[in-house]
């Protein structure tokens, strides 16, 4: 997704497509903190798939209000460090560290992630929150990020796909069977999906956050009535996409590791590099 802008990939990632309403998303937004992730299901996978907590270094791309870091660190005293590319949601997330007393172990810049990734290396876990294909499908992305990852570490995707039998096709959702060909051939492995149940309390909570934003919205056309269009096609937008979520769409948090042959591969990698220098070493002095 290197092709789009910086606001196109935001906006897109907050399903829409008019950056004119990227201006806006801070204030549509003023009543979730939690934007997209649960932080509460992520610091469960951490707890059951890693150990050393304080030791762990968490990398959180398209971190939103930092709801996810913060919690993480405040519940397990690792370092975290988020990237997002809204200036007003960094800032938010600077002083949200700072009042959970975890501002020396949470630091958020506002960036590009992915460009800011490219220099980015030794982390124990990285999270996608919800933020849609930015690095593009899943082969991409994780073929991107693998080579930030640590030897152990974990990529938590929160995401969604679709049946195989589906008649339906939905622009950036895959099939099950696709996407874990797609993190197979990344030279990864999914080893545990968590959904979310279409329980009663799920569909009341997609709900609330329907009528907050058409709230918020509404507000805005009243503040901003030239851009009305832009505000009933956002409400619009996010009805049909509560819609899917509550019946074709199946949200899920996936949880992916290195293959062992990739590790080997890595690990064989390095070997040659240093065996290449040693015989550098020995044709100079020897």
């Amino acid at each position: 997704m290197e092709n789009k802008t910086l606001e196109e990939s935001i906006i897109s990632a907050m399903d829409d497509n008019n950056v004119d309403l990227l201006k806006y998303l801070p204030y549509i937004l003023q009543d979730f903190w939690e934007i997209g992730s649960s932080a509460d299901q992520i610091i469960k996978i951490i707890r059951k798939y890693m150990t050393n907590y304080s030791d762990l270094h968490v990398l959180d791309l398209g971190s939103g209000k930092g709801a996810v870091s913060i919690q993480i660190a405040s519940e397990l005293n690792c370092k975290c460090f988020g990237i997002d590319g809204i200036d007003d949601f960094v800032v938010f997330s600077n002083n949200k560290a700072k009042e959970y007393n975890v501002n020396n172990l949470c630091t958020f810049e506002t960036g590009d992630i992915r460009t800011k990734t490219k220099t980015l290396n030794g982390y124990d876990i990285i999270i996608l929150g919800a933020i849609g294909p930015v690095f593009g499908n899943y082969y991409e992305t994780l073929t991107q990020l693998s080579p930030h990852l640590n030897k152990d570490g974990l990529i938590i995707i929160d995401d969604a796909f679709i049946k195989d039998n589906c008649a339906k096709s939905y622009p950036n959702i895959l099939q099950k069977n696709e996407l874990l060909n797609q993190v197979n051939n990344a030279g990864m492995e999914i080893i545990e999906v968590i959904t979310i149940d279409d329980s009663p309390e799920t569909n009341e909570e997609y709900n609330n956050q329907f009528q907050n934003i058409q709230k918020r919205c509404m507000e805005l056309v009243k503040k901003h009535p030239d851009d009305k269009e832009l505000f009933f096609g956002y409400i619009e937008k996010q009805k049909r996409e509560y819609e899917i979520l509550s019946d074709e769409i199946i949200p899920a948090m996936f949880v992916i590791k290195k293959m062992e042959i990739m590790l080997r591969l890595e690990k064989e990698k390095r070997y040659s590099k240093t065996q290449d220098r040693f015989n550098e070493l020995v044709d100079k002095y020897l």
